[in-house]
């Protein structure tokens, strides 16, 4: 007696055909919410924390750079008016060595060529006012541009495009006695402010005070 077929029955057809079937569309549906969420999740925590790890490489950047231009900018004179030997023995402000008035700081003739500062011929501290970049980044600054970032930090040309995201503004004022603000007279010490700019990765102030002694 020939073996009885057990796939002739209706039933087992019909198991055979849903056993051949793809995704319904409530499951589509779900798969689909299922990967939304995950793209939201991606997008929302993973994505912008592999942005952030580039800070901590600029905030070292922004410091190197900070502290080694106010080392350039501290080993000139306190004034104009000082003595030229790093005022060690005329002192603005002294018999008729008039300091700069407030509002006349920034370069003097002879040290500026086309707008920019020839940092070798810069004498004081304020000579280094303005915008140190690219003219593109510049623009978007109140203060001129002096020159680029380069000119006053050293690089070799390996090194200069680590600093294509970032320029500085320089800013001198006098400042207080008590060192609690902008003083609007002139005064024995002078407040220098460098703003580190690093595009989207921050602003970084370093400060520091040069002494008319």
């Amino acid at each position: 007696m020939p073996a009885r077929n057990p796939c002739r029955s209706t039933n087992c057809s019909q198991k055979t055909y849903r056993h051949q079937q793809g995704f319904t569309l409530i499951e589509g549906i779900i798969a689909i919410v299922i990967m939304a969420i995950a793209m939201v999740t991606l997008t929302s925590f993973l994505f912008p924390q592999t942005e952030q790890s580039a800070v901590p490489h600029y905030q070292a950047r922004a410091a190197a750079i900070g502290q080694g231009v106010l080392n350039e900018v501290l080993s000139r004179k306190f004034d104009e008016a000082s003595d030229p030997f790093n005022d060690s023995v005329i002192r603005c402000g002294e018999e008729v060595h008039v300091c700069s008035a407030p509002g006349n700081l920034g370069a003097d003739a002879g040290e500026v060529n086309s707008g920019l500062l020839n940092v070798g011929a810069a004498d004081d501290v304020d000579d280094f006012i303005g915008c140190w970049g690219s003219v593109t980044q510049c623009n978007d600054s109140s203060l001129h541009r002096r020159g680029a970032l380069q000119d006053l930090v050293t690089v070799s040309a390996a090194e200069q495009s680590d600093y294509r995201n970032i320029y500085l503004e320089i800013s001198v004022r006098y400042e207080n006695n008590a060192f609690n603000g902008a003083a609007t007279a002139v005064s024995t010490q002078k407040r220098i402010d460098v703003l580190v700019r690093t595009s989207r990765y921050g602003e970084y102030l370093f400060t520091a005070f040069r002494s008319n002694y």
